[in-house]
């Protein structure tokens, strides 16, 4: 099991009272699971804590999640992802996803 964490500059995401996190994706289910809660101590940053069972795919993993923190507000948030093997795209999409729920009126 490979596991790392990571931080990135983004634009401050507003947290609903409503929404004290947000989940996406189920890990059992043989892709990955992404979990957003507030990170207030870290107001300007993205902050990503990555669980892989597949070791030598950091520099890919970190593409993708810097993409994604430039790409979408998320500072003040942390970010657990358990991976069970998905490609980037599903990464992308359970973030997305996860965002999403937050942002719903």
């Amino acid at each position: 099991m490979e596991k790392f964490s990571q931080s990135y500059p983004s634009k401050p995401l507003a947290w609903p009272a409503k929404a004290p996190w947000a989940i996406a994706g189920v890990v059992g289910s043989g892709n990955l699971e992404v979990l957003l809660e507030p990170y207030p101590s870290s107001p300007d940053a993205a902050n990503f804590i990555v669980e892989t069972p597949i070791p030598g795919y950091r520099e890919s993993w970190l593409a993708a999640l810097e993409d994604f923190a430039s790409a979408f507000p998320l500072g003040g948030t942390k970010a657990t992802i358990h991976d069970q093997g998905a490609p980037p795209i599903v990464v992308k999409l359970r973030l997305r996803q996860a965002l999403d729920q937050i942002r719903q009126p």
